[in-house]
C-alpha cells in the first residue's frame, strides 16, 4: 500500500492501486470512486480512524455487508439468497434463500471468490472461472488451517448453483417498489441521487414501514379477489389505499394484481384516474368552510350552466339521469350526488378556492384548471391523493402527508429519521370537518353508498363514477382508518366499470369490515354550526343569500303565487310545477342513486 501511495504521489496520478480492506470498506461507505491522489489521502486517513476505533472482526463484518458480489446483490447475506436455495414446502415456489448459517464450505469459498471479480468470476455466466476461483479459495483455507484438505476436496465436487438470479436487483412487490423509489427521492439520506442510491444499496440500512402486515393481507384479498373483479371481463381490477388519519401512515395499498406483469402502481403514479363524484367533498368542504350552511338550497335542475363564470354555449354539464329538478339542501344533493347541484355550488364558492382546499386537502399532484366540470371530478388524482383527503376529514380538518416509511437507521442503528410525533397542518375548522362527516354519513344511511356499510361501525363517504362509467370509486372513513377505493380497467376508458356504489362500494365495505374487526365504534362528533345554522340560496355567480323566495304552484291549474320560504334547518325550496316539502331535523331523506 506505501509502495502504491508513493508511486500515485510522484506520478500525480493513481498508477497502482494497494488497498486494506479497511481502505476499500471507506470508499464504499464513505467516499466515491473517483480516482486522484487527494480521495486517496483522504482514504487512508480515514481508514487509520477506522482501525483505531474497530476491531478487525467489526470491520470485516461492515466490509462484507457493504459490498457488491454480483447479479445484484449488495452484501453478503443477499448474496447467500440470490445465489444459494434450500427447499422449503411453506415457500410458494417450494423454495427459499439459504441463509448464511446454511452455506456450505463449498458455497462460501464461491462467494469469497466472487470478491474480486463478481461478473467476471459469476458462476451462471462463467462457470469455469468460478470453479477455478473456488478452488483457489479452498486451497488457501487450507493452508491457512481453517478447513482440512479433505474438507476442500469435498467441496470442489459441489456443484454450482442451478437457479439464476434476476440479472439486477429490482423490487418485488408494488410496495417494495413505492419504498424504494421514495427513499430514493428523499434527501435525508443525501443530496444528490447518486448519493442516496449508494447509501440505499450499500449503506446496511433498517428500513421500517408503516405498512400492517394484518390490513396488507386483508386488503389485498378483498382488493384482488372480490365479486365486481370476478363478474367484470379480464382486464377490470381494483386499487386500495387505506391511511390511518391522525399520523398519515399508510397501513395497506394495493397497486395493481400482478407487478411481474404490470408494474404501474395504479394507488400512487400520477396522473391517475379521473375520481368522479368523490371530488364534491372537496367542493363541500370549502364551501362549508367559507361560511356555507348544511342547510343551503342549491339549484340541482339539469343542464347546468353558469353563463357568468363559462360563458361560452358549450359549456354545461348534465346530471347523470338527467331528471333531478329544482332546488335542495347540501345534505339532499350530497346523500344523491346531484351533478348540477355542485356545479353551481363550485361557482358559488369560487373554483379558484375550491381547488385551493384541493391542494390542501391531499391533491398536490394533480393539475387542477378552472372548468365547468371541476367539482364533478374530471381532473385525474390517484387513489393514494383521494385517501389523504378522506383521511383530513376524519382527523378533524388537519391534513397529515401521507408516508410509507416510519423510520431508518444505519449499520451501527443511529437513526437517520423517523416520522413519530410529526405534526399536520389544519386546513379546515374541526367544525366544519364535523358537520362534513355528519354529511357524508346520509350518502352511506341513506344515498348513492348504501353498499359501503360496514356492520358495527359508523362510515362515512362518498361515491364516485365517471363518464361511460369507466371509472368506480368509494372513498370512506372512521377515526381508525380512511380509505379509498378504485375499480375499473387501467389499459382504457371505454366504461363498464359500473356506478361507484355498486362496484367499489363493496370492496370498501369488505375492507373495512375486516379491518375494523375488535375495534371500537366511534361515533360521529356533534355537527356543530356548519350544520345547524339556517340555510339560504346558493347563488352559481356568486355567494348565497337569504330569505328565499320562489314561486309555488299548488295546483297545474292556478296560477303561480308567490311565497316566503322561511330560512330554517329545515326548508326546502322548490320550483313551479312541485309540491313544498320538508327534512326532519337530524335526518337525511332517502334519494336514488344517479351520479355516482
Amino acid at each position: 500500500v506505501f509502495r502504491a501511495f508513493l508511486t500515485n504521489v510522484v506520478s500525480g496520478e493513481i498508477a497502482q492501486g494497494g488497498s486494506t480492506i479497511t481502505q476499500q470498506l471507506v470508499k464504499n461507505r464513505i467516499l466515491t470512486n473517483k480516482r486522484d491522489v487527494h480521495r486517496k489521502v483522504r482514504e487512508l486517513e480515514d481508514a487509520l480512524r477506522l482501525n483505531e476505533k474497530f476491531s478487525k472482526t467489526k470491520i470485516l463484518e461492515e466490509y462484507l455487508n457493504t459490498i457488491y458480489f454480483g447479479s445484484g446483490s449488495y452484501g453478503i447475506k443477499a448474496a447467500a439468497r440470490r445465489f444459494f436455495t434450500t427447499p422449503d414446502p411453506g415457500s410458494p415456489y417450494g423454495f427459499r434463500g439459504k441463509q448464511m448459517k446454511e452455506l456450505t464450505i463449498g458455497e462460501t469459498a464461491l462467494l469469497a471468490g466472487l470478491i474480486s471479480s463478481p461478473e467476471g468470476n459469476n458462476p451462471f455466466t462463467s462457470p469455469d472461472r468460478a470453479i477455478r476461483r473456488r478452488a483457489d479459495v479452498l486451497r488457501g483455507e487450507v493452508e491457512t488451517g481453517y478447513i482440512t484438505q479433505a474438507e476442500a476436496d469435498a467441496a470442489n465436487l459441489e456443484p454450482l448453483p442451478t437457479i439464476r438470479p434476476p440479472a439486477e436487483q429490482r423490487p418485488t412487490s408494488y410496495l417494495m417498489a413505492e419504498v424504494q423509489d421514495r427513499l430514493l427521492a428523499d434527501t435525508r439520506l443525501g443530496s444528490t441521487e447518486d448519493e442516496r442510491r449508494t447509501r440505499l444499496l450499500k449503506g446496511g440500512l433498517q428500513v421500517f414501514t408503516t405498512f400492517d402486515p394484518r390490513l396488507q393481507g386483508i386488503a389485498e384479498d378483498v382488493a384482488l379477489h372480490n365479486n365486481a373483479v370476478a363478474t367484470h371481463a379480464p382486464g377490470y381490477e381494483s386499487s386500495l389505499v387505506s391511511i390511518e388519519p391522525s399520523t398519515g401512515a399508510v397501513r395497506a395499498m394495493v397497486g395493481g394484481p400482478d407487478f411481474a406483469r404490470e408494474q404501474y402502481n395504479i394507488a400512487t403514479l400520477n396522473p391517475g384516474r379521473q375520481p368522479g363524484s368523490t371530488w364534491k367533498v372537496i367542493t363541500l368542504a370549502a364551501a362549508l368552510q367559507s361560511g356555507y350552511s348544511a342547510n343551503d338550497l342549491v339549484d340541482g335542475t339539469d343542464p347546468c350552466r353558469v353563463p357568468s363564470k363559462f360563458p361560452a354555449p358549450e359549456q354545461e354539464t348534465r346530471n347523470s339521469d338527467g331528471d333531478e329538478d329544482g332546488y335542495d339542501t347540501l345534505w339532499k344533493v350530497t346523500a344523491g350526488s346531484v351533478n348540477c347541484a355542485f356545479v353551481r355550488l363550485a361557482t358559488s364558492v369560487g373554483q379558484e378556492r375550491v381547488m385551493d382546499f384541493a391542494r390542501k386537502m391531499g391533491l398536490t399532484e394533480s393539475k387542477l384548471q378552472n372548468i365547468l366540470t371541476l367539482s364533478i371530478g374530471t381532473i385525474e388524482a390517484t387513489p393514494l391523493a383521494m385517501a389523504n383527503v378522506m383521511a383530513t376529514i376524519a382527523n378533524m380538518g388537519v391534513n397529515q402527508t401521507p408516508y410509507l416509511v416510519q423510520r431508518v437507521t444505519d449499520s451501527q442503528g443511529g437513526v437517520l429519521f423517523d416520522e413519530a410525533g410529526r405534526t399536520g397542518a389544519r386546513v379546515l375548522d374541526d367544525n366544519v370537518a364535523a358537520c362534513e362527516q355528519n354529511i357524508l354519513r346520509g350518502v352511506v344511511t341513506g344515498g348513492t353508498g348504501g353498499n359501503a356499510r360496514v356492520n358495527g361501525h359508523t362510515v362515512y363517504g362518498k361515491t364516485g363514477t365517471t363518464d361511460k362509467r369507466a371509472d368506480a370509486w368509494f372513498i370512506g372513513a372512521t377515526p381508525q382508518l380512511a380509505t379509498a377505493v378504485w375499480f375499473g380497467n387501467r389499459y382504457n376508458n371505454d366504461g363498464g366499470a359500473g356506478f361507484g356504489g355498486d362496484s367499489a362500494a363493496p370492496i370498501f365495505s369488505s375492507f373495512m369490515s375486516a379491518a375494523l374487526d375488535g375495534l371500537p365504534n366511534l361515533p360521529l362528533p356533534d355537527p356543530g354550526p356548519a350544520c345547524t345554522r339556517p340555510g339560504s340560496t346558493v347563488n352559481p355567480d356568486g355567494g348565497h343569500s337569504a330569505p328565499v323566495i320562489v314561486p309555488v304552484v299548488p295546483d297545474p291549474a292556478q296560477q303561480p303565487t308567490v311565497q316566503q320560504l322561511p330560512t330554517t334547518p329545515t326548508a326546502r325550496a322548490v320550483t313551479p310545477g312541485t309540491t313544498p316539502g320538508t327534512t326532519p331535523p337530524g335526518t337525511v331523506p332517502s334519494t336514488k342513486p344517479g351520479n355516482g
